[in-house]
């Protein structure tokens, strides 16, 4: 077995692993995944994914990925095909890119999420390396189940002149808070309206569902919450942000949009709604909890600052 840079394996090699890799995410998270593996494709060619690869001489059997972004290194997903899973290859790739993004002196930062990987170990690897993570839950919701009618509430359909209003509410109800430290989507206005554009606009989790997506509004008509809803598979309608200002919080918003979206998906034919959730967001979880959501699967956002900056991990 050999380990390589990503850019050196010929698409026609990683194509196989690849698809099994949209099959085996489709399988366990109803994810359709396959754009994924096309845009990693793509960015391969234009030079914006880098990476390493393990081989045996023929087609690739196990790679990890990672994405520049300004200052910032987000590692992607690590995936194994399914015979050699659990001999630690994902995370001997892991440390490599890790190495890799620590040696590039224009990266400030690594942030990583391991939702998509298959490497059991490489959470407690990313610890091992000074990583500050906390935990996360994909939970998901059987939209056979009955749901309860949504609370009265002002809402309305997301227009494409309501994202500057969108991207600050979502950065406000982050702001102080230990995802916003992990994550860099959250740290500024700048960024959050950089991440709001790619679902939006771009499709950058899933393709966006305008219909599943909702604002809701003060009497006087202020944007008091945000949900962002997307198509992730012919199954599965995802939550990709769900927010609630500040002020707003405690009276029935986030309920009565989640319930919305749910219903919206349940008409289209839809049989699973799904969203991520940090652990120590407690009221979150409760709600989710009392709307049905369960667990799928466990992972962690981790995040790492070059010194002397550091990322403190207390609330």
């Amino acid at each position: 077995m050999r380990t390589r840079p990503l850019s050196a394996v010929s698409t026609s090699r990683l194509r196989a692993l690849l698809d099994e890799e949209a099959r085996h995410w489709l399988a366990t998270l109803r994810w359709d995944y396959s754009e994924v593996g096309a845009a990693v494709l793509s960015g391969l060619q234009r030079g914006s994914v880098f990476g390493r690869a393990m081989d045996d001489g023929g087609d690739a059997l196990a790679y990890g990925y990672s994405i520049a972004d300004g200052s910032r290194v987000v590692i992607g997903g690590l995936f194994t095909t399914a015979r050699l899973r659990g001999q630690g290859l994902e995370e001997i790739l892991l440390d490599g890119l890790v190495e890799d993004a620590r040696r590039d002196p224009e990266a400030m930062r690594v942030e990583a999420q391991t939702l998509f990987c298959t490497g059991e170990a490489a959470d407690a690897r990313l610890v091992r390396a000074g990583f500050v993570s906390r935990p996360r839950h994909y939970v998901v919701r059987d939209l056979d189940a009955p749901l309860a009618v949504a609370p009265d509430a002002r809402m309305r359909t997301v227009r494409r002149d309501d994202l500057p209003a969108v991207a600050e509410l979502i950065w406000r109800s982050h702001e102080g808070s230990l995802d916003a430290r992990l994550n860099s989507t959250y740290a500024t206005a700048a960024s959050t309206r950089g991440f709001v554009d790619t679902i939006v606009l771009r499709n950058g989790c899933g393709r966006f569902d305008p219909d599943a997506s909702r604002v809701a509004e003060t009497g006087s008509g202020r944007i008091a919450g945000v949900l962002l809803a997307s198509r992730l598979s012919n199954e599965n309608g995802h939550v990709c942000q769900v927010s609630v200002a500040p002020d707003a919080q405690g009276h029935g918003l986030g309920r009565a949009m989640l319930l919305w979206s749910m219903d919206t998906f349940r008409k289209a034919g839809l049989s699973q709604a799904s969203l991520s959730v940090t652990v120590g967001n407690e009221r979150a979880r409760e709600l989710y909890a009392r709307l049905g959501f369960v667990p799928r699967r466990a992972f962690a956002a981790h995040a790492w600052a070059r010194p002397p900056q550091r990322i403190e991990a207390g609330e």
